[in-house]
């Protein structure tokens, strides 16, 4: 390259005047400014894939946070990290002393309701008895009518006599008729009371069990996030617990990209705990619920060959393989402008068909031969 004397009496006037470490900038970007205008390349026949980048973290399957079902004091912690645990298995006791006199009270309260139906109740038994005196004292009434009927057809006493009969016997009748209905009544109100005490005895119960929060899954107890004694309330998760030796795959993908992952995909995984090692999975289920904050999608994906150790939370990028080509004619993605321009001329700009494209390279459909220059366009 030709330094004109211009240039050579422009730098010499510039180094009289400052240091000369300036002098040395101004001069090296002089000469770039004189250099090449632009890059320039042919299109490539080659192999090309198009794969979409994710991060993510591993979870144990069915891993979930456990949550207390009420607010409390932590009374006592069942397990340890790395303990094998059981559906129903016990993990933690609230402690609620108010729940425990309610179970105590429905308690006594069904007690007492149970003796009300007994043979032992004093309602009943007061009512039963009433009800053999008003009995007996019908049927004596209906003898003494009986008696009184036989001697008025024999022209016996008078008629006002028999009438002072019906109206004992209609009398005792009714009042029997009446403690009867009584009894009946109060038996099936006592009933219902036993049985509404009962509900609660239950009702209570139950929510003295809500302070005993069981496992719902066979598996292992992976982080204990409470200590004993700590105030716990329904929004405060207290353990994460999951499927022992069973792990998936989250990754997190942008809504830009999530029309592109389909189920069955191939995924290419690396983590930082197996470095320079590549581990192949497959997608098992998108998750069609965007999350507003981040703007991406979950997609669960499984292991074809596991690594032999994992644990929750181990964190993992994700290529997922959306389609490959075969001696593809393609470009470098820097030398594209926009969607469909490359530089065909150091003025010069033609239009292209576009096909799969990666961080790499693009594949040009139409618009390029192989022996047809590009240039790399200025950014």
């Amino acid at each position: 390259m030709k330094i004109n004397n211009r240039f050579n009496w422009d730098v010499m006037v510039v180094c009289k005047n400052y240091s000369f470490a300036f002098c040395m900038m101004f001069s090296i970007i002089v000469f770039q400014s004189c250099g090449p205008s632009k890059q320039k390349t042919t299109p490539e026949v080659r192999d090309i894939t198009e794969s979409v980048y994710a991060s993510g973290v591993i979870k144990s399957t069915n891993q979930y946070e456990v949550y207390s079902t009420t607010n409390g004091i932590l009374k006592e912690v069942l397990v340890k990290e790395g303990d094998t645990i059981e559906p129903t298995t016990p993990l933690f006791i609230i402690d609620n002393t108010v729940s425990s006199f309610s179970t105590e009270n429905a308690k006594l309260s069904m007690e007492l309701s149970k003796d009300k139906i007994g043979p032992e109740s004093n309602t009943l038994r007061e009512l039963e008895v009433r009800l053999k005196l008003s009995k007996a004292k019908m049927d004596h009434d209906s003898i003494l009518l009986e008696r009184q009927r036989n001697l008025w057809s024999q022209q016996v006493g008078s008629k006002v006599d028999l009438e002072q009969r019906e109206l004992a016997y209609k009398a005792s009748k009714t009042e029997y008729e009446a403690i009867r209905f009584q009894l009946s009544q109060s038996k099936l109100e006592l009933l219902k009371l036993y049985q509404q005490s009962v509900n609660n005895l239950k009702i209570s119960e139950k929510q003295q069990s809500d302070f005993t929060i069981k496992s719902t899954i066979q598996g292992t107890v992976y982080s204990i996030l409470k200590e004993q004694g700590e105030l716990v309330s329904i929004q405060m998760p207290l353990a994460i617990v999951g499927e022992s030796n069973r792990f998936e795959i989250e990754i997190q993908v942008d809504e830009y990209d999530i029309t592109k992952v389909k189920p069955n995909q191939r995924v290419f995984i690396t983590m930082d705990s197996y470095r320079d090692k590549v581990f192949e999975a497959v997608v098992e289920r998108v998750e069609p619920f965007m999350n507003e904050r981040t703007r991406t999608f979950k997609v669960i994906s499984k292991f074809i060959e596991k690594p032999p150790v994992l644990y929750p939370n181990l964190t993992v990028e994700a290529n997922v393989l959306i389609q490959t080509k075969a001696k593809a004619l393609t470009i470098p993605t820097a030398y594209l402008i926009g969607n469909n321009k490359v530089l065909t001329g150091p003025e010069d700009t033609s239009t292209v068909v576009t096909g799969i494209s990666n961080m790499q390279w693009i594949e040009i459909e139409k618009g390029l031969n192989s022996n047809q220059e590009i240039y790399l366009p200025l950014r």
